[in-house]
């Protein structure tokens, strides 16, 4: 999928994202706690789209330094016009739309760099982090989330299946790892997790990815009417919860920092 196809997606999804990213909304919360009560100097954060992250993090930002100079920044990228146009960021945040992994920002600019739920669109991850992180200062710091491979397991085991529809392919835990600690010049340690989120049937639950920017057809695979209906039978039989369906996604978190 290209960057383009990415964004078109996102900037259809840009108003009521935030009505159906439950997942999104749980991954920001918990990567904020995982980040500094206080952030100096100028933040950078990758993925902000609608705002989730920018608003936990964004108030945290001390506008003097020590000694009461002011060289606070925090700037909120996204791929997407149309995410950041209906984002609600709180004052003072600069907007940028631009590409994450082509990002015109100058090495050893930031001294904090935040992400989530974007880097595992990239096309190219271990180049573009590998740069990404070069725009940290010596001494500045980082805390990223993006989904694993098992994510929709469901939905991907009920495609497989019945031939309806597909599933974007995440890159497993140790192809992060692998990636992290090839990179030279910084510190970093990462965690897992899974997310379950229930939705009131398989139909809801389509109309939420999509609502969300996440497509389940990243080919042009979809099936016909007959598929779906075979589709829907299949996930509801496997992979009924007490009030619905269920929906999964494995979810990294690394935080460290430039040395």
């Amino acid at each position: 999928m290209s960057s383009y196809d990415i964004r078109r997606r996102f900037d259809r999804a840009g108003a009521g994202y935030e009505s159906v990213a439950v997942v999104q909304a749980r991954v920001a919360e918990e990567l904020a706690r995982r980040c500094p009560e206080h952030l100096t100097g100028r933040v950078l954060e990758i993925g902000a789209g609608s705002g989730l992250l920018t608003r936990r993090l964004a108030p945290r930002l001390l506008t003097t330094g020590p000694a009461g100079q002011s060289d606070s920044l925090y700037v909120a990228l996204d791929l997407s016009p149309g995410m950041l146009a209906h984002g609600a960021m709180p004052p003072g945040v600069v907007r940028l739309a631009a590409n994450g992994e082509q990002a015109p920002l100058v090495a050893g600019s930031f001294d904090f760099l935040a992400s989530a739920s974007a880097m595992h669109w990239y096309a190219d991850p271990a180049r573009s982090l590998a740069a990404n992180l070069r725009l940290l200062r010596p001494g500045g710091r980082f805390a990223l989330a993006f989904y694993l491979e098992g994510t929709l397991s469901e939905l991907d085991e009920a495609s497989r299946a019945t031939g309806f529809g597909s599933v974007y392919p995440m890159r497993p835990e140790h192809w992060w790892r692998e990636t992290l600690a090839a990179l030279p010049g910084i510190v970093w340690e990462m965690t897992t997790a899974r997310h379950t989120v229930v939705h009131a049937d398989v139909r809801e639950m389509l109309r939420s990815l999509q609502g969300a920017g996440v497509t389940h057809t990243p080919s042009k695979r979809a099936g016909s009417p007959g598929k779906y209906r075979g589709f829907t039978r299949y996930y509801q039989s496997r992979f009924a919860r007490e009030g619905g369906v269920a929906a999964g996604y494995v979810v990294a978190m690394a935080t460290g920092g430039a040395i």
